[in-house]
């Protein structure tokens, strides 16, 4: 429950930073990426970013870019919650390898997409 409510809270930042934040909207210009995340059969949401545009919903997608499947929720709340609040910025990378974490797709859209995350706080 924890992992939907914050990938949920997630799709509301970056709906909000995209609206107010020129830095963001500059960020996003010409992109067409959507990230996926997974958690077992349990939990899905995915953000679609389709330049300077997003939208976000509480399924799968149909194509993905990237995908985070995660081997628990809790696991994906904890790593996701790290990265989102700055307390840990190797969060994903550890995660990836402890195999907390499976990473499906162009990894470079990880790097992109943590690099996104910083706009939200």
């Amino acid at each position: 429950m924890k992992l939907r409510l914050l990938l949920w809270l997630m799709a509301m930042r970056f709906r909000r930073a995209i609206k107010r934040n020129p830095a963001m909207q500059a960020h996003l210009k010409d992109t067409h990426r959507t990230v996926q995340f997974t958690a077992g059969d349990r939990v899905a949401r995915y953000l679609a970013f389709e330049d300077q545009s997003f939208t976000s919903r509480a399924k799968r997608a149909e194509k993905a870019d990237v995908t985070l499947d995660f081997v628990t929720p809790a696991i994906g709340f904890n790593v996701l919650w790290q990265m989102a609040t700055g307390a840990d910025r190797n969060a994903i990378m550890r995660a990836i390898q402890d195999k907390k974490l499976q990473v499906s797709g162009d990894p470079m859209l990880l790097m992109w997409f943590q690099k996104s995350v910083k706009y939200l706080r």
